[in-house]
């Protein structure tokens, strides 16, 4: 790419043009080479690639497979485009998931109804219905169609939808025939159920292990501390601490024992009152000493481990889906909660800031033992005192609409921040349209050279603040990477030095904002005739720059 190169007054000045206003969005719309005022301040930004780094686990750029579920096209086109990773195929129709006939149950999400809602969602050929794991085959299918490694859900929840029959009423709540009971033993016995042991040694021997292209990793369920509210006609009343851990390590083993090398995750917890206390759980006085749920969780695990001297969980998972006292975040399309969403990956990882929402309130913010915000270094503590070497799994968030720019910029923000965190898988839940897909393009979009965002998390310090997030990354060539979301409504300036005093110039750059909405080639104007390299984050957009 051509670099478009001006004069530092110039930059300054704002002789190459500002921002106008985007149509219905609140924020402001971008310009390439967009600048601020005479004498607006410059930043200073510092990359430190003389650090040995932190690996930055490709994992991190996952999606959900939920299908047509949204709407649009299958999400598996948009993981295309967007260049996903890893797939994970989860959620509350896979807690009743019934592998022998592919029936599902969709407790709250559709009239507590048994019906084929994953084969229909995922485009299953109807002549295919009735062979067993036919959804399995296809999420497998789907995710090798895109070079992605796949993550499944197993049941735990203890019965699986047995027909197709629509809505079950209270009567017909389990047991009864409408569900059949869930079977962890090593035996198949049809007598007892659902065999899953069954289920694994059919991947395996269809796909291969873990180790050699089959599934990489089992999520020991979804939600349980939710289930009672999304699945009443399988679990009436809460489950205890103890019924669940004794299940989820008795199907650790299963998965252990069947495939030696494939991950388990659990327990994709839903939120802060399970993260805590499983929900005010029936025995949560047998289990507050440890502190949480999910310290007591990993503890458990721990324990059994050594006992058997084999590593039964290999990734804490749990689901992260920020709030805001200014309204729902979730799929929000509503550009009046733009600042809420553009401020939400703050709470992530950042020292300082607290989430402005009932979660702030219940986990508390800034320093201290226990589960606070920042959410990701206090469950990396909780990890560590608890069961150390256990890796981090985001198992499902989400940051807005696909339409919104405010969407794009803070899902960027949120990826940058789980990749100098550590977390080693992320997956989104959503289709990765719109601005969504174009927020992991930022980062899995191949420059020239064919080159992507480095693998190597490398420290950046900067002055400019929380409206420009910075991310920096060293490739296996040694070149360094910079992404910068600005998240404010006014161009940002600054001077970007590198820690090793060498010359630092722009190769080329990339991204997106309003009015380049598909992340592409920019030419971005720059300036390295000074002691660093002189850039202009337009208002409300992200880049990534390659530097040499």
């Amino acid at each position: 790419m051509n670099e478009a190169k001006i004069s530092r007054r110039a930059l300054v000045a704002g002789i190459c043009g500002g921002g106008v206003a985007a149509g219905g969005l609140g924020l402001m719309a971008a310009r390439s080479n967009a600048a601020p005022p005479s004498g607006a301040p410059v930043a200073s930004v510092r990359i430190d690639d003389r650090a040995g780094g932190a690996p930055i686990d490709p994992f991190i750029f996952g999606s959900n497979e939920i299908g047509t579920l949204d709407g649009g096209p299958a999400s598996v086109e948009y993981d295309r485009v967007a260049g996903v990773t890893v797939r994970r195929l989860g959620g509350n129709l896979m807690t009743a998931y019934n592998w022998r006939n592919n029936a599902d149950n969709s407790g709250k999400d559709y009239q507590q109804a048994n019906n084929a809602a994953l084969l229909g969602f995922l485009g299953a050929p109807k002549e295919d219905w009735g062979r067993p794991g036919e959804v399995v085959d296809v999420f497998l299918a789907n995710s090798r169609k895109v070079g992605a490694s796949s993550l499944l859900t197993l049941p735990l929840a203890g019965f699986v939808a047995a027909d197709f029959g629509g809505p079950v009423t209270p009567d017909q709540a389990a047991p009864s025939p409408r569900f059949v009971a869930v079977d962890w033993a090593d035996h198949e016995d049809p007598a007892r159920g659902v065999n899953i042991p069954a289920l694994l040694s059919q991947l395996v021997a269809r796909y291969g292990g873990a180790a050699s292209g089959g599934v990489r990793g089992y999520y020991l369920d979804n939600e349980p501390g939710l289930w009672t509210e999304t699945h009443p006609r399988i679990v009436k009343s809460p489950p205890t601490i103890r019924s669940l851990i004794e299940k989820s390590l008795r199907a650790a083993a299963a998965i252990k024992r069947t495939d030696p090398d494939a991950w388990v995750l659990g327990p994709a917890s839903w939120g802060a009152p399970e993260f805590l206390t499983f929900q005010n759980a029936p025995d949560w006085d047998d289990y507050k000493s440890h502190g949480t749920f999910l310290a007591a969780y990993l503890a458990a695990f721990r324990a059994e481990s050594e006992r058997v001297g084999r590593r039964l969980l290999d990734r804490l998972d749990v689901h992260w889906y920020p709030k805001a006292r200014r309204g729902e975040i979730f799929g929000n399309n509503d550009p009046k909660i733009a600042a809420a969403v553009l401020d939400a990956p703050r709470a992530l990882d950042e020292p300082g800031y607290c989430e402005d929402s009932w979660v702030g309130d219940l986990l508390g913010c800034g320093a201290g033992r226990g589960l606070r915000l920042p959410l990701l270094p206090a469950l990396r503590a909780i990890v560590a005192e608890n069961f150390p070497g256990v890796g981090l799994s985001i198992g499902e968030y989400n940051y807005g609409a696909p339409g919104q720019l405010s969407t794009g910029l803070a899902l960027a923000d949120a990826l940058g921040r789980f990749g100098r965190s550590g977390v080693n898988v992320a997956t989104h839940w959503g289709a990765l349209a719109g601005y969504v897909g174009e927020a992991f393009r930022l980062y899995r979009m191949k420059d020239s050279g064919g080159r992507r965002f480095g693998a190597t998390s490398l420290p950046v310090e900067s002055d400019a603040g929380a409206p420009l997030a910075l991310y920096a990354a060293r490739d296996d060539d040694g070149l360094v990477n910079l992404v910068a979301i600005n998240k404010s409504g006014r161009p940002i300036v600054f001077d970007l030095r590198l820690a090793s005093g060498r010359a630092v110039a722009l190769r080329e750059a990339l991204g997106f904002d309003e009015i380049r909405p598909q992340c592409r080639f920019l030419d971005e104007a720059s300036d390295d005739s000074g002691p660093g390299l002189r850039l202009v984050a337009a208002e409300f957009s992200a880049r990534r720059y390659s530097l040499g």
